[in-house]
């Protein structure tokens, strides 16, 4: 049986899910996706007999419980939700509020390349899943086949509008699970996380 750990770049992941699906206009929690149901689903897409899912780890930013309260709260019952099943681990970097108009991510892509390189050099998978269309990903993914193999290392995107953006390694074979509109429905978490669960 193959090792298989999945990589989530969350809000790359969520951003896409919403511009590939026409939901920019729709509520904020659609493009929301089930870190369990999609680590299994891109475990099992391929070789579903020769693979076992290991871990699931996502990869995203945490407001400031001072500059975004309601952020903040959100994405504390977000993580919780995602912490019931123990297959899932989650990273965190603190978001950065220089412009407080436009706060931004910091070292998640980092964070993520760093911990598929040093799980690549652990043996700590036999095939990992880079969930994410950032092309800063692509000096750690070409790391990753350098120590481990071809086959090591696979991508997964969106399809959008029919079109199939993905990453990709010049002169070298990386498989992409190209996921769709149905793919998503079978995915998608519809909770509204900005809203606290009612008290009983």
């Amino acid at each position: 049986m193959k090792r298989v750990v999945v990589f989530i770049d969350y809000q790359n992941v969520y951003r896409g899910a919403r511009r590939a699906f026409d939901l920019d206009d729709e509520p904020y929690f659609l493009g929301q996706i089930s870190p369990s149901r999609t680590g299994r689903r891109l475990a099992t897409l391929r070789e579903p007999n020769e693979r076992r899912l290991c871990e699931v780890r996502v990869y995203r930013g945490l407001p400031s419980n001072r500059f975004d309260p309601k952020g903040y709260a959100a994405c504390e019952r977000q993580l919780a939700a995602w912490a019931s099943d123990q297959i899932v681990s989650t990273i965190t970097r603190p978001v950065n509020y220089r412009d407080r108009d436009q706060p931004r991510e910091k070292g998640i892509d980092v964070r993520l390349a760093t911990d598929l390189v040093l799980m690549a050099a652990r043996d700590q998978f036999d095939v990992a899943v880079v969930f994410s269309r950032d092309t800063d990903l692509l000096p750690a993914i070409e790391a990753t086949l350098d120590i481990k193999g071809q086959g090591s290392c696979e991508v997964a995107a969106w399809t959008d509008r029919g079109k199939k953006g993905r990453l990709r390694v010049a002169g070298r074979p990386l498989w992409c699970h190209h996921l769709t509109a149905e793919d998503y429905r079978d995915i998608r978490d519809e909770t509204d996380y900005g809203r606290p669960a009612a008290r009983r």
